[in-house]
């Protein structure tokens, strides 16, 4: 079985909720639920809507605070068992990059691209 995202939705997987060490060894504890958690977190792109031309399954989006919906689970034969997934607003995309993102930042924006269409 398939989960297809509809319309403009975008649905991603290996959200950056826990704690992480960058390649130069700094741990950087989670933060989520604490005021200084309110940061945009990096997302693993799922499946995209065919409303969504930005965007590409295996890429990485820079999501903005807030800008996602609990993770769910649901029955995929691509995801793992268990594995949960997030429904993320378009609009509440920052940045993509085509690799995960390391404690380097290498990106280009897809905030001005998407509404930039969104205007026309």
């Amino acid at each position: 079985m398939r989960i297809k995202p509809r319309t403009d939705n975008i649905f991603c997987i290996n959200a950056d909720f826990g704690d992480t060490v960058t390649n130069a060894g700094i741990i950087i504890k989670k933060t989520l639920g604490k005021e200084s958690g309110v940061t945009p977190r990096w997302m693993e792109v799922f499946d995209v809507g065919p409303d969504i031309d930005f965007l590409q399954p295996g890429q990485w989006v820079y999501v903005e605070y807030g800008r996602w919906t609990e993770g769910f689970k649901v029955k995929d034969d691509r995801l793992e068992e268990g594995q949960e997934i997030w429904k993320v607003d378009p609009a509440g995309c920052l940045a993509v990059s085509d690799e995960k993102p390391s404690d380097q930042i290498n990106i280009k924006s897809a905030s001005y691209e998407f509404e930039h269409k969104k205007t026309l």
